[in-house]
């Protein structure tokens, strides 16, 4: 039998810990690495920059009289921080909207009556065309899992059963792509050990026969596939494995030593 102290047997167990605008889970007392953070650790290619600047340029263009009445109110200062800050703006709005519509679908399919916000409306149409042609039933919605082993916890979005599918995890997805470390994402929470139910316990993982990604866009949807097998789970390893290595704390910074002193001649 193996004994714990006070201590352990207080921290022992999954906690999720909530900030005003994210979460963080602990796991028996140490912070976890969360399922979307350690997918840092996938190298990054150029299509970010290249979407910020295609959005800046274009919204240049678009407003370019605009632009210019406050360059010539203000100068130039204030027009490029404005055009500096649009693609965190974009990207902050898009992130809300997937919270929101998110929170939506988690009460839609459980038949709770909701109250549509106008410009989320197209959406929800999105996801109510999902329902009518899928027929979905929920088992669990926002579960909080965890893997003691790997040390990492999130948060999945959906486990279903579907008829002619199975039991299977679906992830929500409101972007305008599907990316491949999605299904990185996916696997890390299918192969979670734990799942904490609705009064907080531990519950061992729910398998499932198959994973997806639920791609909702304005009055449409996509019902996607995904690999969510041993080797993507070995891949979304290796991502984690490099965050904790290299990106976390901003550990190759400090390869980089201090400049050497320049060498100062002799006095003539």
């Amino acid at each position: 039998m193996t004994r714990t102290s006070p201590r352990e047997r207080l921290v022992r167990g999954i906690v999720r810990v909530d900030y005003p605008n994210y979460h963080r889970y602990k796991i028996d007392g140490k912070w976890a690495i969360g399922v979307t953070t350690a997918l840092k650790g996938i190298p990054k290619d150029d299509a970010l920059k290249r979407w910020a600047a295609r959005l800046v340029a274009e919204h240049a263009v678009t407003n370019i009289w605009d632009l210019k009445r406050m360059i010539d109110r203000d100068g130039n200062g204030p027009a490029i921080s404005y055009l500096k800050e649009l693609p965190n703006e974009r990207r902050d709005a898009a992130r809300v909207r997937g919270t929101e519509v998110h929170a939506l679908a988690e009460r839609y399919i459980k038949g709770d009556e909701i109250e549509v916000p106008e410009h989320l409306e197209p959406y929800v149409r999105g996801y109510a065309a999902y329902i009518e042609d899928f027929n979905p039933t929920t088992v669990h919605e926002e579960l909080a899992v965890a893997n003691r082993t790997h040390g990492y916890a999130g948060t999945l979005d959906s486990i279903q059963d579907i008829p002619a599918l199975g039991r299977v995890l679906v992830d929500y997805k409101t972007s305008n792509g599907i990316y491949g470390e999605y299904a990185l994402q996916v696997a890390a929470y299918r192969h979670a050990e734990v799942f904490l139910d609705a009064d907080g316990v531990e519950q061992p993982m729910i398998p499932v026969d198959a994973a997806y990604i639920l791609h909702i866009q304005p009055d449409d949807y996509q019902l996607i596939p995904v690999q969510a097998d041993g080797e993507a789970f070995a891949k979304y390893l290796a991502a984690q494995a490099n965050y904790v290595s290299n990106v976390q704390g901003r550990k190759l910074d400090k390869l980089i030593g201090a400049p050497l002193t320049r060498p100062v001649g002799d006095a003539a």
